[in-house]
Order: C-alpha cells, then sequence, then structure tokens
C-alpha cells in the first residue's frame, strides 16, 4: 500500500510559516505510522495552504476545517 499525506493549513499568518505548519504536521502524522511499522518509503507527503478558501463564512470554524492531514491511498 502506497499512503500520501497532505498537509493543509488555513490562510492566516505568514505564507511561509503556513508551509512549515504543513510540513510539520504531516511530518509528524508520518513518523507516527513508520513507528507503528509502516515502511517509510511506502508514505509519501504532499503541502497545501487551504483546502477550503474561507470567503463565505470567514468565522473560525471555517479556518479549523483547514488545519489538518488528509491521508490517501494512492495503491493498494
Amino acid at each position: 500500500m502506497v499512503i500520501q499525506l497532505e498537509g493543509h493549513t488555513d490562510t492566516k499568518g505568514d505564507a511561509r510559516q503556513n508551509m512549515k505548519l504543513s510540513q510539520d504536521r504531516v511530518d509528524a502524522v508520518k513518523d507516527y505510522l513508520v513507528a507503528k511499522g509502516v515502511s517509510k518509503s511506502k508514505v509519501k507527503t504532499k503541502l497545501s495552504v487551504v483546502l477550503n478558501h474561507c470567503r463565505r463564512a470567514d468565522t473560525e470554524d471555517a479556518h479549523k476545517m483547514n488545519r489538518r492531514v488528509q491521508v490517501r491511498i494512492l495503491a493498494n
């Protein structure tokens, strides 16, 4: 199985810091999976600053939806 971890942040704050935060998020999840026995070579990473543009509903809940790591199965 090949897994892709996609790190997301919201639009608040500095763009460079958000990309670092996105990287830190996927690294933490990858480290956890590897510690649980998943082969490091089977975990890919991808970074993204925004998933949900909070224009219509610029609320804290809308921003929270962007602060996450998604897991996608690329190959089984």
